[in-house]
């Protein structure tokens, strides 16, 4: 004899889990979806978790919002299944052929009973194990706003490294524009310097033609006054043999004798004049050369203030980065702190229920 059905039991809040709850059941949702390729199998699965563990009434578009396989027909007849297996389940038969009747009725409304007190047990204990799963949520929260408070103190003193490190570039812009400018002035300098090493040259090659042409002139001088003695000294023998009769012609000889000296003493005077000249253009072409040299090395003295400027900026630059590196390991260290404590394992409570011989 089979005993009257029970009663439906009554079925959970469907009130919205909180974020916490609802970020559980997602990932309780994905570990059934590794589990159960089937799809029905799986609607099936999702329609005990929501019951059984959480308390929640399952409902076939919060079972296809859930899971999301196959049409909207899918999680409808699950769904039907579902409840027609939990009142399937609830329904107890007595059957022993030498029982009576009535003790069959009383023993399958005794058993009813006992499954009912056991489900309201198992619904209490559901409700303290959801109740402490809310409380660690919450702690879970707390110290994610703390890891989140950590993030943004780290951001803060990366953003602080990270204009440190904006200042150093644009100081280091400005020390290298600087240095180019040094570089020019310096090139500038160098070419002054080469164009003053090259007037020197060609200032030495005037002197030296105007050496070669005084030992020219000289050379034509001195050939000249050996000619003009060679003829005094033939005027006068000629003088001297003819004093007597030729008194006029020696006079004449005397007085060509004369304008020669003093033709010889022009030359010579020009001559000197011209070595005075040259020993003075050589004396103001070194006198430039040396200023030349004195601002070349002035050139290459602040070229080498600019190189240990620079050398120093690059260490300053070297020092922020590094900085900069190891505040990101320490925002990279808090995220993954943050992520760790924001995965707090669910408590998961299993129910079985046991139904009588059919």
């Amino acid at each position: 004899m089979t005993a009257s059905p029970a009663s439906t039991p009554p079925m959970p809040s469907e009130a919205a889990p909180d974020a916490a709850l609802q970020a559980t059941l997602a990932a309780d949702v994905a570990t059934l979806r590794a589990q159960f390729p089937d799809t029905r199998a799986l609607y099936r699965e999702v329609c005990a978790l929501l019951f059984f563990r959480y308390g929640i009434t399952p409902t076939a578009n919060k079972l296809y919002g859930l899971v999301r396989k196959g049409s909207m027909g899918t999680p409808t007849e699950v769904l039907a299944q579902f409840w027609q297996d939990l009142r399937d389940k609830m329904h107890v038969t007595i059957a022993h052929p030498e029982l009576p009747d009535a003790l069959k009725a009383i023993a399958a409304n005794a058993v009813q009973s006992i499954w009912q007190a056991a489900n309201e047990a198992a619904a209490g204990e559901l409700a303290a194990l959801r109740a402490e799963a809310r409380l660690q949520a919450s702690e879970a929260q707390a110290q994610r706003d703390q890891a989140r408070a950590a993030v943004v103190v780290a951001e803060q003193e990366t953003a602080a490294v990270q204009a440190d490190f904006d200042a150093a570039q644009q100081a280091r812009a400005a020390l290298q524009g600087e240095l180019e400018a040094e570089r020019q002035a310096h090139a500038a300098a160098r070419a002054r310097h080469e164009e003053g090493v090259r007037q020197v040259e060609a200032l030495e090659r005037q002197l030296l033609e105007l050496r070669t042409q005084f030992s020219a002139e000289l050379e034509r001088t001195r050939e000249q006054v050996a000619v003009a003695q060679e003829r005094a000294s033939a005027t006068e023998r000629r003088a001297l043999r003819e004093i007597d009769q030729e008194r006029t012609l020696r006079q004449k000889g005397e007085q060509a004798l004369a304008d020669l000296r003093a033709e010889l003493a022009a030359v010579q005077a020009r001559a000197q004049d011209a070595a005075v000249a040259g020993a003075e253009a050589r004396a103001r072409l070194q006198a430039e050369r040396d200023t030349l040299s004195r601002q070349l090395a002035e050139t290459e003295q602040a070229l080498g203030r600019g190189q240990a400027a620079q050398d120093g900026l690059r260490a300053q630059l070297e020092t922020a980065v590094r900085r900069a590196e190891r505040a990101d390991a320490q925002a990279t260290a808090t995220r993954r702190l943050a992520t760790t404590r924001r995965q707090v394992p669910a408590t998961k409570t299993k129910l079985k229920f046991k139904a009588g011989p059919a």
